[in-house]
């Protein structure tokens, strides 16, 4: 049922996007079909993802309030959720409205997973460079993650292979962490809850990265174009989030109030002249 569901049609799927580029004469065409397959996923789950975004964004604007629940209900856990509950019912946000997207391509990361081993099984990617990646194929199943510390007979550039394959599974916890940063609040970090929460959710990057070095190149690329498509979403819906500093943030006082400041002194000596010189005319008139 799942192969003839998901895999199948997977599978034939990329070998036609494949076929349709390979026709028009451009190389790379099993790389780009997997960039073309993936840009039709972003685009069949865009209302989903806009969901997502517009939920996150919402989720961030709320977040005085929710900090001050925090604040008022600190000792009593029960009553903090029902006034969380309350306060995103009320507002009518869905605080797991951003988990939709992500379950609904986990069944396409999975299939895609399988239509990629069926293909190397056939010969179909065995070999297929894409830019800098020697083969779409590898790592397979056999080699693993063994393949880090002890190149394989296939890495025929040894050493200078190995790092060549290291650059997508780079490139994903890169864009896993930007991608998280982009969706957090830019006062997230001033709750000490959220901040905890925060060096947690650090470490998903660096799994899916640890995941990365055992599956297929193929997949891995399909993965960080998704993420790549993703950012460039986010940031014309939510902006760059915490992800850049703000001025709030930087810990130097207000430019307006130094000048308020100088000013004042300024203005406090400007007054002491003014009596000093009324003072000397009244001396000369007697």
């Amino acid at each position: 049922m799942w192969n003839a569901l998901v895999v199948t049609p997977l599978t034939q799927g990329l070998i036609f996007l494949n076929d349709l580029i390979q026709g028009m004469g451009a190389p790379y065409s099993w790389g780009f079909a997997i960039i073309l397959f993936t840009l039709i996923v972003k685009i069949v789950t865009l209302p989903l993802n806009l969901q997502q975004a517009r939920s996150i964004k919402a989720t961030q604007e709320l977040q005085p309030k929710l900090q001050e629940l925090q604040k008022k209900y600190a000792k009593d856990k029960e009553k903090l959720a029902q006034a969380q509950m309350e306060l995103y019912r009320e507002h009518g946000v869905n605080p797991l409205g951003g988990c939709l997207p992500m379950l609904i391509q986990l069944p396409i990361l999975f299939g895609l997973y399988q239509a990629l081993y069926k293909l190397a099984s056939t010969g179909e990617i065995v070999g297929q460079r894409f830019l800098w990646i020697p083969d779409l194929a590898f790592p397979t199943r056999e080699v693993g993650i063994k393949w880090i510390w002890s190149p394989p007979p296939e890495l025929k550039g040894g050493w200078l292979d190995v790092a060549l394959y290291l650059i997508l599974p780079v490139l994903t916890v890169a864009t896993q962490i930007v991608m998280q940063k982009m969706t957090t609040p830019p006062t997230a970090g001033r709750d000490p809850q959220q901040a905890a929460m925060q060096q947690t959710m650090l470490i998903m990057p660096f799994f899916f990265g640890f995941i990365t070095l055992q599956v297929p190149s193929g997949l891995t690329l399909y993965w960080v174009t998704s993420n790549i498509f993703s950012l460039i979403q986010q940031y014309f819906i939510t902006g760059w989030g915490s992800l850049l500093p703000h001025k709030e943030d930087t810990g130097k006082p207000p430019k307006v109030k130094k000048e308020a400041r100088i000013s004042g002194v300024e203005g406090a000596t400007a007054q002491k002249g003014k009596k000093d010189g009324k003072g000397k005319r009244r001396k000369k008139k007697r």
